[in-house]
């Protein structure tokens, strides 16, 4: 990647910090084999491979994204700012996503988050949607967002097709949730 397109790419991202807003979806498609295997078990639109929740800290925009293997050596459950998450050296295209949390379920949210966080909750190498003690990326965001919901999203979780569970697209296509922005860096 030449630095002019270093330097567009992360203008493009700048570009999208004023339409962020807490309890937003962010997804990601990989440049790499990882999220081409994961973007191939999403069932209906292989857009995207990676997920997270942000939230806004002091004037910076955090995702918090459960994420494994090379990428995150402890395994534990990544606070990163914005910019480092939608990386174009990493990655090919981003999103934002919006449930339509009231303010309460926004608060409980952050509240879910920050007690993952703290606890160092682990990423599942194993892709187990039926344990809580470690989760993939989908599913902690899944996971979080119902929690805040008192589980009105469960009867979004499938069992009936493998993977058990839920997968990134499910995040994004769920009926409750808007797009905001979409974007391809172009190369």
């Amino acid at each position: 990647m030449s630095s002019a397109q270093k330097a567009a790419a992360f203008k493009t991202i700048d570009s999208t910090k004023p339409f962020i807003k807490n309890d937003d979806v962010i997804l990601r498609n990989g440049r790499d084999e990882v999220s081409q295997a994961t973007r191939s078990m999403n069932r209906k639109d292989t857009s995207f491979s990676h997920c997270g929740l942000v939230f806004i800290e002091n004037d910076s925009v955090f995702v918090y994204h459960a994420l494994g293997g090379s990428y995150n050596p402890d395994q534990k459950l990544k606070r990163e700012l914005l910019d480092s998450f939608f990386t174009p050296a990493g990655n090919i295209a981003f999103c934002i996503y919006r449930y339509n949390l009231k303010k309460e379920e926004t608060e409980k949210l952050k509240s879910v988050v920050d007690s993952y966080y703290k606890a160092g909750l682990k990423f599942d190498m194993y892709f187990n949607y039926f344990s809580d003690d470690v989760m993939y990326c989908s599913e902690f965001v899944f996971k979080s967002l119902n929690k805040s919901v008192k589980g009105a999203y469960n009867k979004y979780v499938r069992l009936d097709t493998l993977p058990y569970g839920v997968t990134t697209d499910d995040i994004f296509l769920n009926e409750n949730c808007r797009l905001i922005k979409r974007q391809h860096f172009g190369w």
